[in-house]
């Protein structure tokens, strides 16, 4: 064994891990929380979502694809 494994135990290496981790986690926390805009939009949306102004994947994966092909049709008619 070298020195540094007697200094530290496996399990300290985890916990120092994920104290890291978590600290990370509570500097993009202030950082959003800091942003004016960014809590703006995050109150937005839970607005929207206590009012029902939401929809699931499904629907929103529908709604792209038809977008999608209405620029494809307008792509092709600017061609013409």
């Amino acid at each position: 064994m070298d020195d540094a494994s007697q200094l530290i135990s496996e399990e300290d290496m985890r916990l120092l891990r994920r104290v890291s981790d978590l600290l990370e986690e509570v500097m993009e926390t202030l950082e959003i929380t800091r942003n004016q805009e960014t809590m703006r939009y995050i109150e937005e949306a839970r607005r929207d979502a206590s009012e029902g102004r939401v929809r699931d994947y499904s629907e929103l994966k529908e709604e792209l694809r038809k977008l999608k092909q209405r620029s494809r049709s307008s792509d092709i008619h600017e061609k013409i």
